[in-house]
């Protein structure tokens, strides 16, 4: 119980300071502790139409909005499937609210930007990303086949997977360098969903066949097919070098769909698994940097105005443009082009158990086990500035659903 009463307080911490109820949206981190100024630090609406400071948002504190709302209604449906609590509801039908808002608010069809600003509803950055897709069409996956959803949502996700399948299959082609496109229709930077990096081969794959089991439509079915082996062979050939946390994660999740949907091939079905227990055997070398010496970060310690960070040049733009770099010992070292501070202490171990969680019929090994416990009891979620307590509010409910560890 005690455990249990601080995962709702991480719940409870996330919905006051992170989620913004005038898009029904999470942003990516926090500059106050006080709700009423804890997104402080966004982009005015008139940066956001100048593509200021950059086409993607990178660094502006709403940049991974769509990853967040995949992830979190993801973690609902789990709650619910591990409690039976029909009052997860609500939480469900907000996290709805924010997705349906992305696709509204896009002037392409298909296309689901990052995020919404707070101001207007509606401004946004022209660059998403296929990370973005993945959690974003995961998480609407789960919500579809959930009891939580109903008759009126679903029409909806219908309406709006159709259109990202169809998105795809109208740009992910050579001719565009098998982008997905920024909302201006010209290549963006990464987006591209074919002819890619070995953890990134099943995202398209992926998004066809969740199109055919939410639509019921067979050619999404056959456009799945095309892509799938290839896809299915190419996803295991992660060299040992890459080691990258949330892509492994990405993969994992990536992949469930396709574990759970492909039932006319048994071969494809055990090469999709094969894949999935690969990268959760990966994730394994993560979790162990929740014991490199946690702290608690102070808030007031650090400017948490992206204006003020140092920065890196960044093309594919307006002139000038800049990607902010979040200060040292927060999330990630630049410098060493690595997790740093919340990063390594609890989003990346986070992002390990949760992916190793996923997979069906693997249990946690034991020291995985304990890494899962000692992460999720020393986290001091009040401290929390960044986003990474999300990945372990996804973590404990999905091992409450799995009945591992609690």
């Amino acid at each position: 119980m005690e455990l249990h009463d601080k995962m709702n307080q991480a719940w409870e911490i996330s919905w006051a300071r992170f989620f913004r109820p005038e898009t029904n949206l999470f942003y990516d981190h926090i500059s106050s502790k006080d709700p009423a100024h804890s997104q402080g630090h966004l982009p005015t609406v008139d940066e956001v139409r100048r593509q200021y400071p950059n086409v993607c948002g990178w660094g502006t504190g709403m940049e991974d909005s769509a990853i967040a709302a995949g992830v979190w209604i993801a973690a609902i449906c789990d709650r619910f499937d591990a409690t039976g609590d029909w009052g997860v509801k609500a939480y469900a039908d907000k996290v709805w609210s924010g997705m349906a808002r992305l696709a509204a608010i896009a002037r392409s069809p298909g296309f689901i930007p990052r995020s919404a600003h707070p101001a207007d509803g509606e401004s946004h950055y022209i660059n998403s990303s296929r990370d973005q897709y993945t959690h974003y069409v995961h998480g609407l996956w789960r919500f579809y086949r959930s009891p939580l959803s109903d008759d009126t949502q679903r029409e909806a996700m219908r309406t709006i997977i159709a259109a990202i399948c169809e998105r795809m299959e109208r740009n992910v082609i050579p001719e565009n360098d098998y982008s997905l496109c920024r909302e201006d229709g010209k290549p963006g930077k990464v987006d591209k969903m074919w002819d890619v990096w070995c953890h990134e081969w099943a995202r398209l794959p992926m998004i066809y066949i969740v199109g055919w089991d939410v639509t019921g439509d067979e050619h999404w079915y056959t456009l799945y097919q095309r892509y799938a082996w290839k896809a299915a062979r190419e996803s295991v050939t992660s060299p040992i070098w890459f080691r990258v946390a949330y892509a492994y994660m990405q993969a994992v999740f990536s992949l469930e769909p396709l574990v759970t949907l492909e039932r006319r091939d048994p071969n494809l079905r055990s090469a999709w698994l094969k894949a999935m227990q690969f990268y959760a055997n990966r994730m394994e070398g993560f979790t162990w940097t929740c014991l490199n010496g946690y702290k608690p970060l102070d808030i007031n310690a650090y400017d948490l105005d992206w204006r003020h960070w140092k920065s890196h040049p960044m093309d594919g733009g307006p002139a000038g443009a800049f990607c902010p770099c979040f200060p040292n010992n927060i999330a990630w070292d630049y410098a060493q082009d690595r997790a740093d501070g919340e990063g390594a202490w609890i989003r990346e171990p986070a992002e390990a158990l949760l992916s190793q969680l996923m997979v069906p019929d693997r249990p946690l090994p034991p020291d995985q086990r304990d890494l899962l416990l000692h992460l999720l009891h020393q986290t001091d979620y009040d401290a929390c500035i960044t986003y990474g307590l999300f990945f372990a509010i996804a973590a404990y409910w999905r091992a409450r659903k799995v009945a591992q560890v609690f």
